[in-house]
């Protein structure tokens, strides 16, 4: 796990910090603008090279699910702050139907991943089958037939492996779908944050665009995809350019979008199986030599694989973890406004 829990950087804007004294006005302006520059600091890691076709990688992804939990955490310390005593039952709806999907859509990268890692024992299985302690050793039949087995069902069913109930989730495009609309809906208004309602809309706004910003490249680059849903982020944030010139290196000219590690595992898959297709075919001493190099260099890339994947694991989870906590926040807060208001 690689995301640990942040303190809040919004705790001075709390205008419930002395009781029994008036607080003076609050600037919800510069509460906001405050939220901006913690984003906009925070995408600077994310950018990429201008190569094309665009490549996207597993740590790229790890560091673009962190950005979102630290601004979903953000986020939500910011509108606790600002509606601490108010009972403000609309944003909080709000909030919960956001972060509802945005927890479906954590289960369902989790359901692509989770058959990333079978593609992932297929690599183990052929890897192991495939080495030999003696240069001069060659695979038995058995062996080799085994192995090409294993990448044919690499090759040629990707996506298709064993159902599990846990994973059994919505399709991921559709989610975003649902949640762009959903955020569409907010309509943040223009100009000033001159109230706690138009800062909090802002606020989840802006966490909304970002979350369906890295949803969608993470969906298509796990399951070789193109554009997933077109939203862009308006001038009025500050850190509009960043996400969406981001937006336009990663997904211009609808190209697919390349997920570096399984590109090269499945490119030296490809190696491997046709090595193995010349040997069965008795042209063994020209090719085992370069047959173990290439079970060399697949079970090379296949750890670092690998520990991509487990690493963009740990932090799906993590933030899954983190929105649920949020939300059990949240509804105890409804509770609490309840109660209030059948006491009075």
């Amino acid at each position: 796990m690689f995301l640990i829990e942040k303190k809040s950087t919004f705790q001075s804007f709390s205008p419930f910090r002395t009781a029994g004294k008036r607080s003076p006005p609050i600037d919800f302006d510069i509460i906001c603008t405050s939220f901006d520059e913690s984003i906009l600091r925070r995408l600077k890691p994310l950018s990429i090279s201008t190569s094309y076709p665009p490549s996207i990688t597993l740590s790229w992804l790890s560091l673009a699910v962190e950005f979102v939990s630290t601004t979903h955490a953000e986020a939500q310390a910011l509108i606790s702050n600002i509606t601490s005593g108010s009972h403000d039952d609309g944003s909080k709806a709000v909030y919960l139907d956001f972060s509802v999907k945005l927890l479906d859509i954590c289960n369902a990268i989790s359901s692509d991943l989770e058959k990333l890692r079978y593609r992932r024992l297929l690599m183990s299985f052929v890897i192991r089958l495939l080495q030999v302690s003696d240069e001069t050793e060659v695979p038995a039949r058995e062996q080799l037939k085994k192995a090409s087995d294993s990448i044919a069902e690499w090759s040629n069913s990707p996506r298709d492996v064993p159902k599990r109930r846990s994973f059994e989730n919505r399709d991921p495009e559709a989610l975003i779908h649902d949640l762009a609309a959903a955020i569409s809906k907010i309509s943040p208004p223009r100009g000033k944050s001159t109230s706690v309602a138009k800062a909090v809309l802002r606020t989840i706004y802006a966490v909304g665009l970002v979350t369906v910003f890295v949803a969608r490249v993470a969906v298509s680059a796990l399951r070789g995809g193109s554009e997933v849903v077109n939203v862009r982020v308006p001038s009025e944030f500050l850190w509009a350019d960043s996400v969406n010139d981001l937006e336009s290196l990663i997904f211009r000219g609808g190209r697919k979008v390349v997920l570096t590690e399984l590109d090269d595992v499945e490119t030296r898959t490809r190696g491997v199986g046709d090595l193995i297709v010349a040997v069965n075919s008795g042209d063994v001493e020209s090719k085992m030599l370069p047959l173990r190099n290439a079970v060399k260099g697949l079970e090379t890339s296949t750890n670092v694989f690998s520990e991509g994947l487990d690493r963009l694991g740990n932090g799906v989870s993590e933030m899954f973890r983190n929105v649920m906590s949020t939300r059990n926040v949240v509804l105890e807060n409804f509770r609490v406004g309840a109660n209030e208001k059948q006491r009075k």
